[in-house]
Formats: structure tokens, C-alpha cells, sequence
């Protein structure tokens, strides 16, 4: 399985990636952030990627997806952060 869709949610977000492990099953690393480092668990088959505190599922192209497979947008500007319903 590829890690494409992790190194794609991680550019979207403008965080760099160090891989500390790798199984045919998941992949393990830090990401480093604007807030420091954050440790993250990547399961290639799922593609759910395992942060402290949550769980993302990505489709192949690296977008937020819901249990069913629908995009889930989350803008980053602070204008588009006003107009969007908090869950």
C-alpha cells in the first residue's frame, strides 16, 4: 500500500513528516508542526491516520473523508472558519 495519501494530508496542512517505522500494515512517524512535534500511526489499508486524541480517515487523494467516504472540508482561513457550522 502506498503512503501517498498521508504525504498529501500533510502538505495540505504544511506539516512536515519523518517516518520512524514501517510494517506492510502501518507506518509510524512524526509530524512536525507549527506547534511542535505530534506523533502519528498511519494504517495503510484503511488509510486512517492515528494522531494524539484522533483519528483521520483520508481518501487516495489525501482529503478528509467521513465513515462513509464523503469529503470532509475543513477551511484554514479565518474568514471561511466564521461561515462553517461548529459540530
Amino acid at each position: 500500500m502506498s503512503t501517498k495519501p498521508l504525504v498529501l494530508w500533510a502538505a495540505r496542512k504544511q506539516w512536515r513528516l519523518r517516518f520512524a517505522g514501517r510494517t506492510p500494515a502501518e507506518v509510524t512517524g512524526i509530524f512536525t508542526t507549527a506547534d511542535g512535534p505530534l506523533d502519528f500511526r498511519y494504517e495503510q489499508e484503511s488509510r486512517r491516520i492515528h494522531l494524539p486524541g484522533e483519528t483521520i480517515l483520508v481518501n487516495e487523494y489525501g482529503w478528509e473523508v467521513d465513515e462513509k467516504g464523503r469529503t470532509v472540508f475543513r477551511s484554514q482561513s479565518p474568514r471561511k472558519q466564521k461561515e462553517q457550522p461548529n459540530d
